[in-house]
């Protein structure tokens, strides 16, 4: 049988144990328990996070992909249809900031609003009436996981919760989610019908995290509410700051990790303990999903994963990859005592220093990329290899092509002066710009033109004389009377 048949029957389970009175034994059965590790578990080693294992992980389902290509690094029960709790925000607060004028949109709390979140559960909280600016409905839904806001949110943009869950639901469709997510809040309170998966929610994550606003408020542990008023223009609450509770996030906390840029809690007792997390270290940004965890447990699992990550990453630059192996060329006309006969190494340096080319991938992308950097870039040579040269002349540009980011062009630069010789005779190029430069249309006379002629014609001259010299000196032959013939007379 597969998941989604036994999710369904798993939730109509749960949803006629709560048509039944519960007596005190079966409270205490509905109680959280935490997951615990596998008996036969290997232990997690820190200085080894390359080795993690599925049974390293207290959580039921976990994934973590890499944020900007989306590459899964790491699964286990990732596509097991689980209860998100309020990890569903993030979903709630992708379509607010896409949906949403953050300058102007004020929302009026309703109390409809209020009375939808269980009791205890409100957690900024508002009172029905209160006008709050959109982006602060936000914020403190994210920092600390507010119901009320949530549900706010849902009605000002949508009219009603269940047309804002169909448009969360559609959301889901476009982003790629699979049909092993649906939603029918915007607060991840629990209901059967709620569900989705660790692969489904990173995809949500991700999506979100592209969104600067939205990074810039999961990455912050406290948020300055500002006053607000009532409809009627009396007072609503004076200005507050909201405090989260993502340990994660706090330098003062025992799991507090230093590269973690977010993102969001949750939890319920049918969702146990959950955690999104995003993390970035130089150029690498990553995504994880814990589901079903302890409460402390999901941030050692969200560390686990996260080192794995950094260590199965590697983040290069163009310019990286060319000076592993940079392009050297000779030069000629070079003076004499030049060390190295004219050989220039050329270095690198982009024409546009803003735009980011770097290459994110495993250790096989990477090696794959420098085996064949000349198959991916390209070069025009953009003046001749002639002496003299100086440190910093611009040689070519090359042309670097990226799947995912476009091209982008780097000047070849040389990396040292090389002089040029001294006696040595022009080249066409300087011949040419000396005769085109020169005023006079007749060329130029010099005495020393005439050596090379002068020398040649008096060879020929003293050739000939010792021609006609060594003529005169031949013997001359005897003079020989012919025979005459004789008669008998």
């Amino acid at each position: 049988m597969s998941q989604r048949p036994l999710a369904l029957l798993l939730c109509l389970a749960l949803t006629f144990a709560a048509l039944s009175p519960a007596s005190a034994e079966e409270e205490e059965v509905r109680r959280f328990v935490a997951p615990e590790l596998p008996a036969d578990a290997i232990p997690y080693d820190e200085n080894h996070p390359e080795l993690l294992d599925g049974d390293m992980l207290y959580a039921r389902s976990a994934i973590l992909i890499e944020a900007d290509t989306g590459d899964v690094l790491f699964e286990k029960n990732a596509d097991e249809i689980m209860y998100p709790a309020s990890t569903t925000k993030i979903m709630t607060a992708y379509i607010a900031l896409q949906m949403s004028d953050l300058e102007n949109d004020v929302v009026t709390v309703s109390q409809n609003a209020i009375d939808l979140v269980p009791e205890g559960y409100q957690k900024v909280p508002l009172v029905a009436g209160e006008q709050v600016a959109m982006l602060d409905l936000i914020s403190a839904m994210l920092v600390i996981s507010g119901n009320e806001a949530a549900n706010a949110i849902a009605e000002y943009l949508c009219g009603s919760i269940d047309a804002f869950a169909d448009l969360m639901n559609r959301t889901a469709q476009m982003l790629g989610c699979s049909e092993d997510t649906h939603f029918t809040n915007p607060s991840g309170v629990q209901d059967v019908s709620h569900y989705t998966t660790a692969r489904d929610l990173s995809i949500i994550a991700r999506a979100a995290m592209r969104d600067e606003r939205f990074a810039s408020i999961v990455s912050q542990t406290t948020y300055d509410m500002p006053a607000t008023q009532k409809e009627d223009g009396s007072a609503g609450h004076p200005r507050r700051t909201i405090v989260g509770a993502t340990r994660i996030l706090d330098p003062s906390s025992d799991y507090y990790y230093r590269y973690a840029t977010g993102i969001k809690t949750g939890y319920t007792i049918d969702a146990g303990y959950c955690f999104i997390g995003a993390a970035s270290y130089g150029s690498i940004n990553l995504i994880s999903v814990v589901l079903y965890d302890g409460d402390t447990r999901r941030y050692i699992d969200t560390k686990r994963l996260f080192e794995y990550g950094f260590s199965q990453i590697e983040s290069i630059s163009p310019e990286s990859l060319y000076a592993e192996s940079p392009r050297v060329i000779d030069i000629t006309g070079f003076a004499l005592d030049d060390e190295n006969h004219g050989e220039l190494t050329l270095g690198i340096r982009a024409v546009d220093p803003e735009k980011d080319m770097t290459i994110i991938g495993n250790s096989s992308t990477i090696d794959l990329l420098r085996e064949n950097f000349s198959q991916i870039s390209s070069i025009e040579w953009t003046r001749a290899f002639q002496a003299p040269i100086n440190a910093g002349d611009v040689m070519g540009i090359l042309t670097f092509y990226s799947e995912n980011k476009g091209t982008a062009e780097y000047e070849l630069v040389a990396t040292r002066s090389i002089a040029a010789r001294e006696d040595a005779p022009p080249t066409l190029a300087q011949i040419e710009a000396y005769t085109a430069a020169d005023e006079n249309p007749w060329p130029r006379f010099f005495w020393d033109d005439l050596v090379p002629p002068s020398i040649l014609l008096i060879v020929i001259i003293l050739l000939v004389r010792f021609v006609r010299r060594h003529r005169h000196k031949r013997a001359k032959s005897p003079k020989i009377d012919p025979i005459r013939p004789r008669y008998l007379r």
